[in-house]
């Protein structure tokens, strides 16, 4: 569906990390081979409803999206970004930098744990936590949170590493003290986010690489994370690490891949479509209202953190209290938002966005933190498609990208200009 639109267009420079591919790549998972896999194996039955009839309405509602995105994109090819400001930092001062990123993210997050070391070992399903150090204020969940700070400090450190061949030990060291970390601790896709960032950083800085070879390549190194995905669905426990005699190679691996937990976004999504507005109303503007809110310490504000994403969950589910763990795409937000129109609104956005972004790193291309930012950017279009809950998107783009932003506007210097 997107991917062959995209491609078609011209005036798109085809590298695996234009967002307009990204993107693609992600809505052709979600939207095309997974519904389709359920459908011709019947396995269109999620937490005992038959959701097969409303596929067409997940589908209605992708197309539309992928349309929108298209038109945000390419109405307006005139972008004006002005380039008067560049970020001098080289690729060595960043290596400290994301240390620090990965000291502050590492120990607050101790903190939150009461520094149990188990958490950054996901073979020992026994906590160690020590109660009289564990912090239990009302900033608990930033603490919590710290533990993206580990996305851009371990990317900085390693984009530094690997362009000046130093201090490559103490970079994978972090690395795999991560990757731990995030196998413990839930939401394994930080792993994904982590290593995916780090492949297309590799692929730009190949410069010997054709285009078509990049994407190729890039292609496969995410099927093959994916794969990798799909394995530790299948041997990690939430909180609890990884037991691998759950471990089973010996089904179908395309199965795996294309009927694991992830694929029911696309269920729930064509859901809500059914149900608004006949069964619950539209949301309207409240998801931002909830966005704006999400961060304030829950001891000092009563904020009913996940109200509408619970009740929006329990319907499509017969509000029989079956929904957790369900999730959606973000033009399920959208549409419970505004309807038809909130997906056309919202993907125009977003499509703009891409354009802006876009011609923000052709400006600023030579900048090595300006790279970073940028393929930090492209990869949050992962989240920004498959959570679809809006409190939670801003809070991990504050927590992900927030850092990289802060040290790259904090050295910005006006352009010197020699003429």
């Amino acid at each position: 569906m997107s991917p062959c639109l995209t491609f078609g267009l011209m005036g798109v420079e085809l590298t695996i990390a234009h967002p307009l591919i990204f993107y693609s790549l992600i809505m052709l998972y979600y939207t095309v081979l997974c519904p389709l896999y359920q459908i011709f194996n019947n396995e269109t039955i999620s937490k005992g409803f038959d959701f097969r009839e409303q596929y067409i309405l997940g589908w209605l509602g992708a197309l539309l999206s992928v349309i929108a995105v298209l038109i945000g994109y390419f109405l307006n090819n005139k972008v004006s970004i002005n380039a008067s400001k560049y970020c001098y930092l080289n690729y060595e001062s960043l290596w400290s930098k994301g240390l620090l990123l990965n000291i502050i993210g590492l120990f607050l997050f101790m903190l939150f744990t009461g520094f149990d070391i188990s958490a950054i070992n996901p073979f020992i399903n026994k906590s160690l936590s020590l109660n009289f150090l564990t912090y239990k204020g009302g900033f608990r969940n930033f603490f919590l949170a710290s533990q993206d700070f580990l996305i851009s400090g371990n990317l900085l450190m390693f984009a530094s590493s690997f362009s000046t061949q130093k201090k490559f030990p103490i970079t994978l060291l972090s690395i795999l003290i991560s990757t731990c970390l995030f196998l413990n601790s839930g939401f394994r896709y930080r792993i994904l986010i982590l290593f995916t960032s780090i492949i297309i950083f590799l692929l730009l800085k190949e410069d010997k690489l054709k285009p078509s070879l990049a994407i190729n390549l890039g292609s496969v190194a995410v099927i093959v994370l994916l794969f990798i995905m799909t394995i530790v669905g299948q041997v990690r426990t939430y909180g609890k690490g990884l037991n691998l005699e759950n471990l089973n190679l010996t089904t179908n691996i395309l199965k795996n891949i294309l009927a694991q937990a992830e694929s029911s976004i696309f269920i729930t999504t064509s859901g809500i479509i059914n149900i608004i507005p006949n069964v619950l109303p539209y949301e309207n503007f409240y998801p931002f209202y909830k966005a704006l809110t999400h961060p304030l310490p829950a001891a000092f504000f009563s904020k009913a953190s996940g109200d509408y994403l619970f009740k929006i969950s329990d319907a499509v589910y017969g509000f029989k209290g079956i929904w957790q763990g369900a999730a959606y795409l973000n033009y399920g937000e959208y549409y419970l938002m505004f309807g038809w129109f909130g997906i056309f609104i919202f993907n125009f956005l977003i499509g703009n966005l891409f354009k802006r972004l876009w011609s923000w790193i052709n400006l600023h291309k030579e900048e090595p933190l300006a790279l970073l930012v940028y393929i930090l950017n492209v990869i949050f279009v992962f989240l920004i498609i498959t959570r679809g809950y809006l409190p939670q998107q801003v809070m991990l783009y504050v927590f992900i990208l927030g850092p990289p932003y802060f040290f790259y506007f904090t050295n910005l210097k006006r352009l010197v200009n020699n003429n």
